[in-house]
């Protein structure tokens, strides 16, 4: 297939997700208990093409989708447009442990895990929390404990260790404990495995903490601005910017000094602010060696802006391609990161970096 057909595609399934046929459903609810699961942690992981996707099955925008999943006995596809088709293949489940990791670890690639043992954030409280954002709160109010972390993972590289790690989740008390906690777990996976581990988290006020993840294992680090414009941001985050803007740079450029050019990533959400701001953000951010990763907005039905429409994906691809140039010109490219930044489901940049 055609590289900007299949990131057409791509797009419009990142953005609208996909309707699924009720037959085809029943079949893959059976093999996969938690297909419908909703959320953005709880999409389905699935490759197309060659190419890595997140795709919404359960919100509300799917059910009208032009984007529809059918097919049966692992023969799945896509269908869209004038009957046109595209395979679409599912990620193997995870081998059982017998540990909280088989509830917490999903397959975003052939060869990532992501995890999220936390869904506790500080910021979810109705003044603080990120209006784009779609993760429920755990009764428990707490995390996973970190040795039971470990102790999953152990029991998991003992039936495959082909995976690198995506570790992220809510912001447990505050950056620096959640920093801590991470940090705990890296050094425990640290005794079974040099896979890559890639860590998604808000920056910590003592940047010191940044230093020790490193050097407690950690391959990359992800450090989410999301809204570009400060005064939108804190009208979209309004807890989250009590992390000043200033802040998320200085993080950045130590980042950058700890793990090297093009280790650090950021995701900026499209769809929720001027896509110009975006791209100008982005300029700012190669310069320093990070690399961008650009998520479209999506209604999930538990976010507060459950009744904004979707990013369009016109403007996911217009980003999208001048992100891609960006980092040709920087010479950076998504793939300086094991994880969640290389594996590209839930973005266009492993697509549009390959264009001319």
């Amino acid at each position: 297939m055609d590289c900007k057909k299949l990131a057409a595609i791509k797009a419009g399934l990142l953005c609208y997700g996909v309707n699924v046929d009720e037959a085809t459903g029943d079949e893959l609810l059976k093999a996969r208990p938690y297909f419908y699961d909703k959320g953005f942690v709880h999409a389905v992981n699935a490759n197309i093409a060659g190419s890595n996707v997140c795709v919404s099955v359960a919100e509300r925008f799917s059910g009208v989708s032009p984007y529809h999943l059918k097919g049966s006995n692992n023969n799945f596809y896509i269908e869209y447009g004038e009957r046109e088709r595209v395979p679409i293949r599912l990620f193997d489940d995870l081998p059982a442990t017998g540990t909280v990791v088989d509830m917490l670890a999903r397959p975003h690639s052939d060869t990532v895990i992501s995890l999220w043992p936390s869904l506790v954030c500080c910021y979810d409280t109705p003044t603080k929390k990120c209006r784009f954002c779609s993760i429920k709160p755990t009764e428990e109010q707490t995390v996973v404990p970190a040795e039971e972390v470990v102790e999953g993972l152990r029991a998991l590289f003992k039936l495959t260790d082909k995976y690198s790690i995506n570790l992220g989740g809510g912001t447990y008390i505050n950056p620096d404990h959640m920093a801590r906690y991470l940090i705990e777990i890296i050094e425990g996976v640290r005794t079974f495995t040099h896979n890559p581990i890639s860590v998604e988290m808000a920056p910590p006020a003592d940047l010191s903490l940044i230093k020790a993840l490193r050097n407690a294992g950690a391959s990359s680090l992800i450090m989410n601005l999301e809204v570009a414009n400060p005064a939108l941001r804190r009208e979209i985050c309004p807890g989250k910017s009590s992390i000043s803007y200033e802040h998320y740079y200085s993080s950045y450029a130590y980042g950058v000094e700890v793990f090297g050019r093009g280790k650090i990533s950021c995701v900026l959400i499209a769809g929720i602010q001027p896509k110009e701001d975006i791209v100008a953000e982005c300029a700012k951010l190669t310069d320093l060696g990070v690399v961008p990763t650009i998520i479209p907005f999506k209604a999930m039905d538990d976010c507060i802006l459950k009744d904004k429409g979707n990013c369009p994906a016109e403007d996911l691809i217009w980003i999208s391609a001048q992100v891609g140039a960006m980092l040709r010109q920087k010479g950076l490219s998504p793939d300086m990161q094991e994880g969640c930044t290389k594996c590209g489901g839930c973005s266009l940049e492993t697509n549009y970096f390959a264009f001319d």
